[in-house]
């Protein structure tokens, strides 16, 4: 078995249990507790302007390269769109 060859040392630790101010720990855990309650919210709104920083780099590019090819892009790119979504019926009157 241990044996313990210092009993003061489990002296130190009890008195050293006695002589914490529990009030003023409890206070400050009470008060980290409240900031952590304040920031969460805030993580969970910021989080989809991290999540999106990509979408804003691929925007700022094409803001910033060659317009013409940019509009041509896009304008094939939304007559696919439009051809492959196209599905409804046609009336004639």
């Amino acid at each position: 078995m241990y044996s313990y060859s210092n009993p003061s040392f489990i002296k130190n630790s009890i008195s050293f249990l006695k002589s914490i101010s529990w009030g003023s720990f409890l206070d400050g855990t009470s008060k980290t507790l409240g900031v952590i309650n304040q920031t969460i919210p805030l993580v969970y709104q910021v989080k989809p302007l991290f999540n999106n920083a990509k979408t804003l780099f691929k925007i700022s590019n094409i803001m910033n390269s060659d317009s013409s090819s940019a509009v041509e892009d896009r304008s094939i790119q939304n007559e696919k769109k439009e051809t492959i979504s196209n599905n409804s019926p046609i009336f004639y009157l």
